[in-house]
């Protein structure tokens, strides 16, 4: 029974010491080795310049394309592939696995990749991936 319980007494103590970074807080004045560079005022604007960029780059897919299919949150499939698969393949209720690569944009529209598995003319599941087109609410399956 005394055996038990030094061990015990040793996990503990080493659960302490594996831990302590996380517990423990540093009461030291060292600002040099803790503190974090701030970024420079031309670094912050070239960060906004980006952003503001970026911003408008998706605006004018909106404009042109259509508001960005909103997904599934489990999944990242939109709604529209969904109604895409119900619609053309021959057992819609046999698909499984599904998920997409995220909504980007290009000259095309707004592009995903989805990777499924549908039950094929034989009866099995097959790994199937695909490229989707999206505009103005439309799904077109990419070649």
């Amino acid at each position: 029974m005394s055996i038990l319980k030094f061990i015990l007494f040793a996990l503990v103590v080493l659960g302490l010491w594996v831990t302590e970074p996380l517990w423990r807080k540093d009461h030291s004045n060292n600002t040099a080795a803790s503190s974090v560079a701030e970024p420079t005022v031309e670094e912050r604007q070239g960060k906004d310049k980006e952003v503001n960029r970026e911003a408008k780059y998706l605006k004018e897919l909106e404009i042109k394309f259509g508001p960005r299919p909103s997904v599934k949150e489990s999944t990242g499939v939109p709604s529209s592939v969904y109604a895409y698969w119900n619609k053309t393949l021959q057992y819609p209720d046999s698909l499984a696995e599904e998920s997409c690569g995220l909504i980007r944009g290009s000259d095309q529209g707004w592009k995903t990749v989805c990777r499924y598995r549908a039950k094929n003319s034989s009866g099995t599941l097959e790994l199937r991936e695909d490229r989707f087109i999206f505009k103005d609410g439309a799904v077109y399956k990419s070649e």
